[in-house]
C-alpha cells in the first residue's frame, strides 16, 4: 500500500469510527482500534456448507440414518445434528461439553462407572 493509499485508508477508517454510536466505538476500542478493519470482506456463508468438516458431518449423518431407525427424528432435527457433528469435527468446546453431558447422563442412567 502506498503512502497516499495508507492515508486515504486511515482517513476513511477514522470517518467510519467517528460516525458510529458510542456503544459501537466502545466495542471497537475493546478489540483495539489498530486491529479493527472496517473494510474486510465478509465471510462467505457457503464456506460453512462446503468445508471438510461439513462434508464429513453430512456423511456421518447419512451413516447414522442407515444404522438406526430414527429417520423421522433425524429429519426433524437435521440442522441441529449437522451443527453438532460439525462442531465435534472442528473441536468446538460447546459440542464437547454437550457430548460429555450425554456420556455422564447415559452412564448415570445405566449405573456405569466408566470415566469420561
Amino acid at each position: 500500500m502506498t503512502e497516499f493509499d495508507r492515508e486515504e485508508y486511515e482517513r476513511r477508517k477514522r470517518a467510519i469510527f467517528e460516525a458510529m454510536s458510542k456503544r459501537g466505538r466502545e466495542r471497537i476500542l475493546k478489540i483495539g482500534y489498530e486491529n479493527w478493519d472496517p473494510f474486510q470482506e465478509p465471510k462467505d456463508p457457503r464456506e460453512r456448507l462446503v468445508s471438510t468438516s461439513a462434508q464429513q458431518a453430512t456423511l456421518m449423518l447419512k451413516e447414522f440414518l442407515e444404522a438406526t431407525d430414527m429417520k423421522e427424528y433425524v429429519n426433524s432435527y437435521y440442522g441441529e445434528l449437522f451443527e453438532l457433528l460439525k462442531g465435534f469435527l472442528d473441536g468446538n468446546s460447546r459440542c464437547r461439553v454437550i457430548f460429555s453431558l450425554c456420556q455422564w447422563y447415559y452412564s448415570k442412567k445405566h449405573n456405569l462407572n466408566s470415566p469420561l
